[in-house]
């Protein structure tokens, strides 16, 4: 099964090849009815770290987590 469309792919294209770039095992998986998706980390793992109810959910969890990745968000104490 194709996991992104051409426009879906367009859409995470940045934040996809950042994260990529910042966590090198993983996989990304179409729910079977509907329109989310499934991450999971690492990409041999058979539970998933989180779900995305659509595009774009999947688009701004990747970009948050390259952020807490990089430590670049700040949490209050």
């Amino acid at each position: 099964m194709k996991t992104f469309t051409t426009k879906q792919r367009e859409i995470i294209e940045v934040n996809l090849n950042a994260f990529k770039a910042n966590c090198k095992s993983f996989r990304i998986e179409k729910e079977p009815y509907g329109k989310g998706f499934y991450v999971f980390v690492p990409a041999t793992s058979d539970q998933w770290v989180q779900y995305c109810y659509n595009i774009d959910y999947l688009n701004g969890w990747l970009y948050g987590a390259v952020q807490a990745k990089n430590k670049i968000i700040k949490m209050d104490n």
